[in-house]
């Protein structure tokens, strides 16, 4: 059966790079290893969070399995407060869409270091 914990593999040009980015959003590095001469690092919102992104090099992933690294999948993080996340992510230097009202929920989008979107969503 399945649980609750849930890891999204997400594809990077630089490994280090990708979980700074991750960190600078608030979100906490689990591990970094050095596997197979390459790099995989593993972030989460929380230590207790049951969802995790897993970053991998692109470029090794390519070289040994050229089927994998299709697009990345669409994420919608969600939030309890989207304006003072909006407003924090604005004080560092992350891209963002406009923040919009859609009925009584806000979103948002930002973009990562490897151009990939994601969404924010709640109230």
């Amino acid at each position: 059966m399945f649980n609750e914990e849930v890891k999204v593999i997400l594809y990077a040009n630089d490994v280090k790079k990708a979980s700074s980015f991750w960190q600078s959003l608030g979100f906490v590095e689990i591990s970094f290893e050095e596997l197979d001469g390459s790099q995989v690092a593993e972030v989460a919102m929380s230590k207790n969070s049951t969802t995790h992104l897993v970053i991998y090099d692109r470029a090794f992933i390519e070289k040994n399995d050229d089927e994998a690294t299709e697009p990345s999948p669409a994420l919608i993080f969600g939030s309890d407060d989207v304006v003072a996340l909006y407003k924090k992510l604005q004080t560092i230097d992350v891209q963002l869409g406009d923040l919009a009202q859609i009925g009584e929920e806000y979103v948002f989008n930002f973009v990562d270091a490897d151009g990939n979107y994601f969404v924010v969503s709640g109230r």
